[in-house]
């Protein structure tokens, strides 16, 4: 499985193709992203776009974005979705890893569902929080 950074100015060219793997993570935002969002910000370089492909199709995405805060810069991951997970996770993170390496972050970050903790656990993150909300609208 192979692992490519896609270009911003390349975004429009793979979007239907994995349009459809971060919608649903899109959607779990609540209202705070929308696919138009997404696309905008990839297409801008704001935030950046990885995808796991072979020779027949694309398999998975996901999206990232370097977060400088006060007191130290990371590598947020902010949306990832695909099929066949077990085959391109390890090399998507070790790519990933070096990105934020050669981007100077101090490390990773992301909020995942909570099935997604197999893969983290076993590549040492740690779980530092639990995500809540709540929308005023509901009492």
């Amino acid at each position: 499985m192979n692992i490519s950074l896609i270009p911003a100015e390349h975004i429009m060219s793979v979007w239907t193709e994995v349009r459809d793997y971060l919608e649903p993570a899109v959607a779990r935002s609540k209202g705070r992203w929308t696919m138009e969002h997404l696309c905008a910000a990839l297409a801008m370089g704001r935030s950046q776009l990885w995808i796991a492909f072979d020779e027949v199709k694309i398999h998975g995405a996901l999206t990232t974005e370097v977060t400088q805060y006060p007191g130290k810069r990371v590598l947020s991951m902010h949306f990832l979705g695909g099929e066949d997970f077990d085959l391109w996770y390890e090399d998507l993170l070790a790519q990933i890893s070096r990105y934020a390496k050669d981007m100077d972050c101090d490390g990773l970050e992301g909020v995942a569902r909570f099935g997604f903790w197999k893969w983290l656990e076993r590549n040492g993150f740690e779980k530092s929080s639990a995500f809540y909300e709540k929308g005023m609208n509901n009492g």
